[in-house]
């Protein structure tokens, strides 16, 4: 299992967090003899089946079965056909199902939902119905301010002002108020409508919006395979050119590979993992909240992250004494970078254009060593933050791909630059070039990974590597000869 990444510890920090919480959280709620308290989907919507057959209504129920028993259910449209078929007896029942009361609750069972509210912020987002969050907050629940999808003046407050209470925002809906909560195809569509202008729910569709690009996001019990609420994250993704995220995701550890592979089109979307559900995902979550009290990041090992490696590390002690700086040779200094970035973007360009002839698209880059720049209204002028991470050409990583063929093969180039091999990790400090190798003993160098894979799962793969010298290609003709046309052979051959 890995660590916690540095750019979510720094966003914890920076109470830059909001968490989302899915039915996972719910679902972990038990009842004083140990059994769970709220039911899944299928459970919800099978025992309607029930009601609607015992009525005699035993053609809708039927549809709903039957739609329940798909490959793929689809809850969507039994909830639909459950919510016809019961009639105004279908509130009364998401009542029965989804608000028990809370003397019925385990309380030991309220550990994942405790553990959410002890993270840096006072607002959760979550889909759920029901009040395990309100139940959660013990003596403080009285302080809890709910917000429904459709409190368009409360929405507005959340965004512009400073949240000093506990607030929970029911994007679909509360138990409450059951006729207003979203659950079946036509509230989904009004929430998320296809054309813009559309939605009845256009305040919370912005909100949303809003928080996506504005914040940082950590899904807890929430899979992402609603398809409607996936899309609102591909639109801010695009809408921002991918610069938005990255968001995090709590991931148990065996379901991982899986979770990147059916999540690959969200790629603002970044994992955590834990060992298990109940206790070692408390105490995961318990982890990320001790980040923000510690004053200090919890780990230094690299995030899962499908394309790349980010490196982690604690905080940097101040120096023991200031050196003095040359600032003659700062002003060369940049000078300098400026031309080796210009002419290696411009190569990276060439290598693009070659590339998109041959039927890739870019997919990301990210810095490989250290993180992304962080966010406009962060002190990153603290310790806490390194300078490298203003240094992302120092070493990045760039993958292109792609799409699926008819034949289900993937092709895939993954592109290293490398500025200074000199470099080396100073336990978990920041690196201090005055440790890194002699400059002349250190080389500068190009690494691309070709790989052809015969299916979108990538298990049986070929693979072609290239490790070219910076110096060789720093004119069209000489990047043409040793990185170009090398490429562009090996994906062209049978």
């Amino acid at each position: 299992m890995v660590g916690i990444p540095k750019t979510l510890e720094d966003a914890l920090r920076d109470e830059f967090v909001v968490p989302f919480v899915g039915a996972g959280v719910s679902m972990n709620v038990k009842d004083r003899a140990g059994n769970p308290l709220y039911p899944s989907w299928g459970k919800l919507l099978a025992e309607a089946a029930g009601r609607l057959r015992a009525d005699g209504k035993s053609h809708e129920a039927s549809i709903v079965e039957g739609l329940l028993s798909k490959r793929n259910p689809d809850y969507y449209e039994s909830a639909r056909y459950a919510r016809e078929g019961m009639g105004p007896g279908w509130y009364g029942y998401l009542r029965e199902a989804l608000d028990p009361q809370k003397d019925r609750i385990d309380p030991a069972s309220l550990a994942l939902a405790r553990a959410i509210w002890k993270l840096p912020s006072r607002l959760i987002v979550t889909t759920n119905y029901d009040q395990v969050l309100r139940f959660a907050l013990d003596g403080a629940a009285d302080d809890l301010q709910p917000i429904n999808v459709d409190a368009t003046a409360q929405l507005a407050a959340m965004l512009r002002q400073k949240i000093e209470r506990p607030t929970v925002w029911h994007l679909h809906g509360h138990i409450h108020e059951p006729q207003k909560m979203i659950l079946t195809p036509d509230g989904y569509k009004e929430l998320y409508p296809s054309e813009e202008g559309k939605s009845q729910y256009g305040a919370a569709l912005q909100a949303l919006r809003h928080l996506l690009a504005a914040r940082t996001f950590l899904f807890i019990g929430f899979s992402l395979d609603d398809d409607w609420f996936g899309g609102q994250i591909e639109w801010v993704q695009q809408a921002f050119d991918d610069s938005i995220g990255p968001h995090y995701m709590l991931v148990r550890q065996r379901d991982l590979r899986e979770t990147q592979r059916r999540l690959r089109n969200l790629r603002c979307l970044e994992f955590v993992t834990f060992e298990e559900f109940e206790g070692p995902l408390v105490k995961r979550v318990e982890e990320l909240a001790a980040v923000k009290t510690a004053g200090k990041v919890a780990s230094n090992v690299p995030v899962e992250v499908p394309q790349v490696t980010v490196r982690e590390t604690l905080v940097a002690p101040p120096p023991a004494k200031a050196k003095a700086v040359d600032m003659a040779a700062v002003r060369e200094g940049y000078r300098t970078a400026y031309q080796y970035q210009r002419a290696l973007f411009d190569r990276l360009a060439e290598l693009s254009d070659a590339l998109e002839g041959i039927g890739f698209n870019f997919d990301r880059w990210d810095p490989a060593l250290f993180n992304r720049h962080a966010k406009s209204t962060t002190q990153f002028f603290r310790r806490s933050y390194w300078a490298w991470d203003f240094l992302p050409a120092y070493c990045m990583q760039l993958i292109w791909r792609t799409p699926a063929g008819s034949n289900g093969e993937v092709k895939r180039v993954t592109v290293a630059v490398v500025a200074d091999t000199g470099y080396k990790e100073t336990s978990r400090a920041e690196p201090d070039p005055a440790e890194f190798a002699p400059i002349a003993a250190s080389e500068s160098e190009l690494h691309l990974v070709m790989t052809r894979s015969s299916d979108p799962e990538g298990t049986q793969v070929s693979e072609n590597v290239l490790d070219v010298d910076l110096n060789a290609v720093w004119t069209p003709e000489g990047f043409a000869e040793h990185v170009i046309d090398p490429v562009v052979a090996w994906f062209s051959s049978k």
